[in-house]
Order: C-alpha cells, then sequence, then structure tokens
C-alpha cells in the first residue's frame, strides 16, 4: 500500500508522455532494482507527439445558463478559443446513415449518443476505414461534438489515443449535464452552448518508454514468464485501480522472492507498460522490439482489471493449458476457490502477445465499483481499494507464476 501511495499521491496522474509518467518510471526502476530485480531499465519506443491537457468549460447560452460539466477527449485538437452552437442529437449506426444526418447539422455542437462502428469488412483494412471516416467527419462541419460519460453520480470519464475518429472540438459530458440538453430539446426548447477546450498536441514527437526488469532464473536457455501492469494511466484521477494495483502486485512479486531466497527455473520478467490507454502502444512496441524473445516465453500475466479478489483466470479456450494452470494454481486453495474459466478477454497488454500464440492468462477479479465508478473518472483513487483484496490478488498472482517458473513447457497456441 506504501508503494501505491507513492506512485498515486506522490507523483499522481500518469498520461502517456508525461513528466509524471517519467518521474514514476525513474521510481519504479529504482524501486525495483532495490527488491532485487537485475537489469532494471527503460526501453523506449516512438509514440509520436505527446498530449498536453488545457482548460476546458462550456455553458448554457439559453435556458438556465448553467455550467456543464465538461472534460475535453484525450487526444484531439483544441477549439482555439471559444465555439457556440445549437445542440443536436445525433444517434446512427452506419457512415451512411452519419453522412445523411450530419448533412442538417453543419455548425451545430452535436451530442454524439452513438458512433457507426466498423464492420468486419472494413476492419480488414483499418488504415483506409480510418481515413474515409475521418473525411465524413470532417465534411460534416460540426462547430464541436459531445459524448457522454457512461457512468453515472455525475462521474466523468476519460478515453482518446492518437487514432481517435473525432479528433478536434471535442469534449466528454457527464450523464446527467447531457439529460439537460435533451429535455430541453424534447420540450422545444433548443439548447444553445458556448464550449471553450484548451488541450493540444506537443510540437515534436517524443519517445515513450517501458520499465523492464528480470529476476534471473537457472535455466540458461533464457526461458521466462512475463509479469506485465501498466503503469500510465488517465488524468482525471489517480491511477490507483487502474492499473496502480496491478503495477504494485508485480513489484511485490518480486519483493517477495528475494525476501524469501526463491531462485526460479526460468527468468521472472517484469514489464511496466505504458501507452496502454493510448491502444496497447507499449505492449506492441514491446512485442515488435523483442521479436528474437518470444520463442522463450513461458507465459504472460498482466494484471489490469482493478484492485478486487482474484476469483478465476480465462484459459483463452485453450484445453492443451488446462491442466498446467490447475496444477499452479492448487496452492492457492487457501486464498478462495479460483476456477478455471472457458474463455477469451481482450484490451489489455496480454493482447500482443495473445497474438502471436504465447499463453496470457487473464485473472478474472471481484470489479467491485470498478467498470461502474472508478476506471478512467476522477474517482480513481485510494480510496477504493481494499486492502485485504489486494493482498489476496497479490498472493495469487504470486503463486501461479510461480508455478508457471518452474512447470513443464506449455505449447503454443494457434497465432
Amino acid at each position: 500500500m506504501s508503494n501505491l501511495e507513492e506512485i498515486c499521491d506522490d507523483v499522481g496522474p500518469r498520461l502517456t508522455g508525461s513528466a509524471q509518467l517519467r518521474a514514476a518510471q525513474q521510481w519504479a526502476v529504482q524501486r525495483l532494482a532495490s527488491y532485487g530485480a537485475a537489469n532494471a531499465h527503460l526501453e523506449g519506443y516512438d509514440m509520436g507527439r505527446p498530449w498536453l491537457r488545457g482548460i476546458a468549460r462550456a455553458r448554457l447560452l439559453n435556458a438556465s445558463g448553467m455550467q456543464l460539466d465538461v472534460v475535453q477527449k484525450a487526444w484531439t485538437s483544441g477549439t482555439a478559443g471559444v465555439v457556440k452552437g445549437d445542440v443536436a442529437v445525433l444517434d446512427v449506426k452506419t457512415w451512411d446513415d452519419f453522412k445523411t444526418a450530419s448533412a442538417a447539422l453543419k455548425g451545430k455542437i452535436v451530442l454524439l449518443e452513438s458512433v457507426p462502428k466498423a464492420t468486419p469488412e472494413q476492419r480488414k483494412n483499418l488504415p483506409r476505414y480510418l481515413a474515409e471516416s475521418r473525411k465524413t467527419i470532417d465534411d460534416a462541419r460540426f462547430a464541436g461534438v459531445l459524448f457522454v460519460s457512461t457512468k453515472s453520480n455525475s462521474l466523468q470519464e476519460m478515453w482518446g489515443g492518437p487514432n481517435s475518429l473525432f479528433d478536434r472540438n471535442a469534449g466528454i459530458i457527464s450523464s446527467e449535464h447531457a439529460n439537460v440538453l435533451k429535455r430541453l430539446l424534447a420540450r422545444g426548447r433548443a439548447p444553445r452552448v458556448a464550449m471553450e477546450l484548451g488541450g493540444r498536441f506537443g510540437a515534436k514527437p517524443i519517445t515513450a518508454y517501458n520499465v523492464v526488469a528480470d529476476f534471473p532464473g537457472t535455466d540458461p536457455s533464457g526461458e521466462m514468464v512475463v509479469l506485465g501492469a501498466h503503469l500510465d494511466s488517465w488524468d482525471l484521477g489517480s491511477g490507483a485501480t487502474d492499473n496502480g494495483a496491478g503495477v504494485v502486485t508485480m513489484m511485490e512479486i518480486v519483493r517477495a522472492l528475494r525476501a524469501q531466497n526463491l531462485q526460479p527455473k526460468r527468468t521472472l520478467r517484469v514489464v511496466l507498460f505504458s501507452g496502454e490507454e493510448q491502444g496497447l502502444l507499449g505492449s506492441k512496441a514491446y512485442v515488435a522490439a523483442h521479436a528474437d524473445e518470444l520463442s522463450k516465453i513461458q507465459a504472460v500475466l498482466v494484471q489490469d482489471s482493478g484492485a478486487g479478489r482474484i476469483t478465476g483466470f480465462l484459459d483463452m479456450k485453450q484445453e492443451a493449458w488446462y491442466a498446467s494452470l490447475q496444477g499452479a494454481l492448487a496452492p492457492t486453495k487457501p486464498l478462495g476457490a479460483i476456477d478455471i474459466v472457458y474463455g477469451l478477454a481482450g484490451g489489455s497488454d496480454f493482447e500482443p502477445f495473445a497474438a502471436k500464440g504465447i499463453p496470457t492468462f487473464p485473472p478474472i477479479q471481484d470489479l467491485r465499483d470498478y467498470r461502474t465508478h472508478t476506471q478512467h473518472s476522477q474517482a480513481d483513487s485510494i480510496d477504493h481499494i481494499v486492502e485485504a483484496d489486494l493482498k489476496q490478488a497479490t498472493q495469487v498472482m504470486a503463486v501461479l507464476a510461480w508455478g508457471l517458473l518452474n512447470s513443464e513447457r506449455l505449447p503454443r497456441a494457434a497465432p
């Protein structure tokens, strides 16, 4: 918990490309080295221009004149001053529908109820899809767009990355204030809004970093188990549950191995990724940079589902891994029932490894208020961490890691 306090309270939010993340990375390198890790270091990758948050404000120009709770969507250009427009709601499922509906919305501030998704055919050529979609958005010539937070209780949330479709004049409004605008529209009182968003991109591309450190094993073959978590966070809160909890879990496993003078067969490698929140940038860069080592990876364990108790693991629908997973988890019985679930997962830093057929076992955790409240919101703070749950999750991950470090070699899945 003291490590988590240092990450969240001393450093604070850790947006990829920010000075705060660099400070957290330097801290992590030093702390891992003090725990007995070898060759703790930073590995760089090109991430393009960083994004810097600025002011964000909006208010009704008619009706009550109230201030609206808005934040700028990350990795978007600001408004270059105040933009004003009547509010309209857009709820479409396809880009053809978007083109038809947007013809009457030029110059308006559009409340986006939904955004068209790429079809399976369009996903075969994502660069072309993104280019065509951005042109469709630019041709619409909205004054601005407002996404709606999916959280209640006036909580905001954040998302965005280099591939954002709506990449300028884009805000996120709380669900309660979005409802104010929709009620006015329903009663025929067209709301008019003034909005100013001051976030911007840095002038030059920069290098982003992952933290990498090893706890050496005895096997000269160089086989390893990779423990991962992402050290970056969104910047509305302090990133305790997403993903400070995962970071301190992986660091604690290294400390415990050293404290108990344990020496595994395989090397334990800890990777604290950056850029996860912008589209798994750090883990994709790691997989590309370490292509010659991927064959030596026994398994990848990434913890990124909050700070709740672990209740199970997904086997990624690979029955050939079941027996080894069951054997490695056998010593966790005193920590509660841990299920092995036949299922798939995605959306975190294990995904680029799984795409190569490397065994990955995403943990299933008690979500508590993770999805509904803390994830990506201003409520993501240590106040929502239950220490006993975090300890249990760490113990389960440590036992599984130890088993995989010393068990028989796992077969690969099809890429």
